[in-house]
């Protein structure tokens, strides 16, 4: 008979056992609740909105990462801690990127946010593009976040779970997982992960503090290394070489390294398994709910004040850590390393799930197979699903250092599809060409700001003078900065006429259904410009000593507590203010779920099938195929309703 400390000793195999016996039982479960093969790809586009108010900090959570931001803050102190405030920025960009492809796919009936912006701009190449930044997020991306989870395990069971075994092991079970549910019950499982992965962190946290005797954070400094500010923010820029090349004075997270890196955190909430999420859920009612509550206020509060108690308690010795908690508490030691893991599970099944899906849509359906019926695409989705999870499994068992320098580009290079994402939005005049030459030159920039480039470079040719991240610029920012540049050039210099009807047609289809901006709006972007200079913008700096030596008085005051942190805080409460602004005083939040006014193209869009696509199929099956013969045309046309009798605009 196996007696209590036994039992306490593999206590956390058998936690991980049940996540992966419960994952497999929801997902069965949710398999036969919708068990319609169109129900399978995209949940009928009618997942439920509640959904929103969980994944929308799930997907920020592990786009930031527990571990990743625990060792940035003990390495570099409270100036990594403010990138927490940018939790804020993501929530509010979700919220107004978000709203607005979920109103395109209602009004026009658009299958995917990359068949948008394809169709949006007339460009099968951005279609691509986008197609690919997918994959990177499918594959490289996700291996590495196995990989590194595996290894969590691996030292957590000191050894009895190898990490090879490991990645199987969950690939195995993520696979089982999506093939079952399908994109309702990854999402569903998002969800609830989601929710006990913020519910863990402040109570292990708290645990922790109980457990350890003697003084913690902000009592005790954080150890930082030599030469780094652990309570204040070095400087608004350094001039510095870059990772790599010359160490900044102080740590990297100056102004700019704070805003840049906040910047490229946007990534986790403009790809497009991302904005797949939004289109699918059957009303937008809860988004602005999201980003206050349970975005705004319980995760970036949560990261803000809980990490540095933990890091402090931590020490740079996570396996005394783990130890003395499971001494002391074994569920809670168990909590810790589900911290670790329940964020990568989250993302490799999100991530691979909807790269498959968005795939599937995206090419197979409307260019290769466009009239395979519904099972056979929901079988061919299956197929695929259990093909993409085991070459993440290959990925990460044996090309781990090729995925960990391809998956840090992935970010960086999701923000440079902004100022498509901006066009098809804000600004009607931004033209296909424009995005794609900006694109390819911020790409450029970002693949010679990181390691990918840098290697490649420096193996090939010559060493290059500059590191990741030269003048504590983040890669995002210095590749969206020449982006915005020749994307602006390009816009005012050359003809952009070619498709002026159809832009025009979708952003008087979205003020028709949102309103135009009125001085509401105009105040509002003074307002949070305003907040985001003294939030993580040059303004920041003042935080340093602004509440222990004040520049109005001579007087010191001694808080006990970092004067960074308290404008940290400070910011942080004024941000959860702005969104509530954004989402109900000027109306980016509401919900657009009733009255809708639908319409068709006046141009009538004709889908022909790329050449390259059309070449291949030739060779394959050895003759013309009828794609080539017969271009599918994909008219969209919906029964005129409208609530609103005067002012309308019949498309």
């Amino acid at each position: 008979m196996i007696g209590l400390q036994e039992m306490e000793q593999y206590l956390d195999h058998l936690i991980i056992a049940l996540i992966l016996l419960y994952s497999l039982y929801f997902s069965s479960r949710v398999a036969r609740a919708s068990s319609s093969a169109a129900n399978f790809l995209d949940a009928n586009f009618n997942l439920p909105s509640w959904v929103i108010l969980f994944c929308l900090p799930g997907l920020i959570i592990v786009g930031l990462g527990i571990e990743r931001q625990l060792l940035l803050i003990g390495q570099f102190g409270l100036q990594a801690n403010n990138v927490s405030v940018g939790i804020v920025l993501a929530a509010i960009t979700a919220m107004l990127v978000w709203n607005r492809f979920w109103l395109i796919n209602r009004v026009f009936g658009i299958i995917t946010p990359i068949d948008a912006l394809a169709i949006y701009y007339k460009s099968n190449a951005l279609r691509v593009i986008l197609l690919g930044l997918t994959l990177l997020y499918a594959f490289p991306f996700t291996a590495n976040i196995l990989s590194s989870m595996a290894e969590v395990i691996e030292r957590a069971t000191d050894g009895i779970m190898p990490r090879t075994v490991n990645i199987w092991l969950f690939s195995f079970a993520l696979a089982i997982t999506a093939i079952l549910g399908g994109w309702r019950g990854v999402i569903f499982g998002v969800a609830m992960q989601s929710i006990l992965l913020v519910s863990l962190l402040p109570a292990v946290t708290l645990v922790g503090e109980l457990v350890f005797e003697g003084p913690g954070f902000p009592e005790v400094p954080i150890a930082v290394a030599e030469g780094v500010f652990w309570d204040k923010i070095p400087g608004v820029i350094q001039n510095a070489q870059g990772i790599g090349k010359s160490v900044p004075t102080g740590g990297i997270y100056t102004t700019v390294g704070i805003a840049s890196s906040i910047l490229a955190l946007l990534g986790i909430v403009l790809n497009p398994s991302a904005l797949l999420l939004a289109q699918t859920v059957r009303s937008i009612n809860c988004l602005g709910i999201s980003a206050i509550w349970t975005t705004g206020v319980v995760l970036s509060g949560t990261f803000l004040l809980m990490l540095p108690l933990l890091v402090v308690r931590i020490s740079d010795n996570w396996t005394d850590f783990y130890t003395k908690l499971f001494d002391f508490a074994p569920l809670a030691a168990c909590s810790f390393l589900l911290l670790q893991i329940i964020g990568p599970l989250l993302l490799v099944s999100f991530f691979v799930t909807g790269g498959v899906i968005i795939f599937i849509k995206d090419l197979v359906a409307l260019y290769v197979f466009p009239k395979l019926s519904a099972d056979r695409r929901c079988f061919s989705a299956r197929i695929s699903l259990g093909f993409a999870f085991f070459f993440v499994g290959m990925l990460a068992s044996f090309a781990p250092y090729f995925s960990a320098i391809l998956s840090t580009i992935v970010l960086p290079l999701t923000v440079q599809i902004f100022p498509a994402i901006v066009g098809i939005m804000f600004l009607r005049r931004v033209s296909g060409g424009a995005v794609l030459a900006g694109f390819a030159l911020g790409s450029l920039i970002v693949i010679f700001t990181e390691p990918a480039g840098l290697l490649l470079f420096e193996a090939l040719f010559l060493d290059l003078p500059w590191g990741r991240w030269p003048l504590t610029i983040h890669s995002a920012a210095w590749g969206l900065f020449f982006n915005l540049i020749l994307v602006l050039c390009v816009t005012f210099t050359a003809n952009t006429s070619g498709n002026w009807l159809q832009r025009d047609q979708v952003h008087e289809a979205i003020q028709m259904n949102i309103g135009k901006p009125g001085p509401a709006k105009v105040l509002l972007w003074s307002l949070f410009l305003t907040w985001g200079f003294l939030a993580y913008g040059p303004g920041a700096i003042l935080g340093n000593t602004f509440f222990t030596k004040p520049i109005f008085t001579a007087i010191e005051i001694q808080l006990g507590i970092p004067s960074i942190w308290v404008w940290q805080i400070l910011f942080w409460l004024l941000g959860v203010v702005m969104i509530w602004w954004v989402s109900f005083r000027v109306g980016f939040g509401r919900g657009l779920s009733s009255g809708l006014q639908t319409f068709k193209y006046l141009e009538v869009e004709q889908r022909r099938t790329p050449k390259w696509i059309e070449n291949s199929l030739t060779r394959l099956y050895g003759k013309a195929t009828k794609l080539q013969k017969k271009s599918r045309i994909n008219r969209i046309d919906f029964p005129k309703k409208s609530t609103n009798s005067s002012g309308s605009r019949n498309f």
